[in-house]
């Protein structure tokens, strides 16, 4: 008798344990962590007939909806922007900033800071956290994340086989590299050394750069054309501040030599059968259409690495980066980046660039 009490009062007991141990899981910090629901939401008004909202501060929530609040970051970028608009099922981001535009903290307070994502993620509980608490999120910063959504991207592409096969080193005096140091193309010994010595002698590591737009939209520059910049010595209006880096690594990923290419002017140098050229270097058409490249080649100012210092007769590893700062939307930033071996001799003849294999952009853990 008791035997059969035991067999009808089990089920229950189940039910009950599972009903108990639901409860608890809806306290639990991790799993309320993983579960984090997302939203974007604004304050502006919204035009009749709009259905999904595409523009807006990003909203957390961590008790299933009941309540939500904002996020506060040291580095908010197209990164993180990208993973909340893949959750939403909204695209890819076009925008990532923190401002007020949509409300500040004061109306809708932080509930999640720090937060740091490769980009790869398919959900913003995925990501990372900063290891120490952000210094920006304090009192005096009423910013909140911002995310803007768009159904195509551009996707750069940086090619391999031009770095390798176009690579050179060159000697050249700094009274023809006046265009290049004004761009601030050269180590920083150079510039105290041009005061005695005007004419002395750089080595310049050379070589090509070509950015392919795989993506299933236009690389337009992140600013306005009223705020490109017109450059004097090269006759041309610069569109992007930072477009391209390329640094060189001893094997322990120490940089010894840094090459920073100062800004950029976009165009089509050459497209894919099929597709047309459309933009060029001038005020108000830059960009690189869907399907073609835009290649900055070793005969350029600053299409190089000064390696004057930099110890001879040895391994290095150069690395090559497109969009670095996250300034242009991108469906993908894993192949943005290069790395490739060169052995520098300090000789052209026997310096060569080599192995060079795509890489993701480096990012901050």
């Amino acid at each position: 008798m008791e035997s059969q009490r035991l067999l009808l009062l089990l089920p229950l007991l189940l039910v009950l344990g599972l009903s108990c141990c639901r409860a608890n899981s809806r306290l639990n910090v991790q799993n309320n962590h993983r579960n984090m629901m997302v939203r974007l939401a604004t304050n502006k008004e919204t035009r009749g007939g709009v259905r999904v909202l595409r523009e807006g501060r990003v909203e957390v929530s961590f008790d299933f909806g009941a309540t939500w609040g904002t996020i506060c970051s040291t580095s908010w970028s197209m990164r993180e922007a990208n993973v909340v608009c893949r959750q939403l099922g909204l695209g890819f981001a076009s925008k990532a900033t923190q401002n007020t535009e949509h409300g500040d903290n004061r109306r809708y307070p932080w509930a999640m800071v720090g937060t740091l994502c490769r980009g790869t993620e398919r959900r913003l509980a995925e990501c990372t956290r900063e290891s120490r608490y952000p210094n920006i999120c304090d009192a005096r910063n009423r910013n909140i994340t911002v995310v803007a959504c768009v159904r195509h991207s551009a996707d750069l592409e940086i090619g391999l086989a031009d770095i390798e096969r176009t690579a050179r080193l060159e000697s050249v005096p700094m009274s023809r590299l006046t265009c290049a140091m004004e761009e601030h193309c050269l180590s920083a010994d150079a510039y105290v050394i041009r005061q005695t010595k005007p004419h002395a002698e750089r080595i310049l590591l050379r070589f090509s750069v070509k950015a392919t737009n795989v993506g299933n939209a236009d690389v337009s520059p992140y600013a306005n054309y009223k705020d490109w910049v017109w450059h004097q010595c090269h006759r041309h209006y610069h569109s992007m501040n930072v477009f391209a880096t390329f640094d060189v690594y001893d094997l322990n990923y120490k940089k010894v030599a840094q090459g920073h290419k100062a800004s950029f002017c976009l165009m089509d140098t050459e497209c894919k059968p099929g597709f047309s050229r459309k933009y060029t270097c001038g005020n108000t058409t830059q960009g690189i259409s869907v399907g073609c490249s835009d290649t900055y080649t070793d005969v350029l100012d600053c299409q190089w690495v000064d390696v004057t210092r930099v110890p001879v007769n040895r391994r290095y590893i150069l690395r090559v980066a497109l969009n670095p700062e996250y300034k242009l939307g991108e469906i993908s930033f894993e192949n943005n980046g290069a790395e490739c071996v060169l052995d520098y001799t300090g000789v052209h003849e026997t310096t060569r660039i080599f192995n060079c294999r795509r890489s993701p952009l480096w990012f901050k853990i």
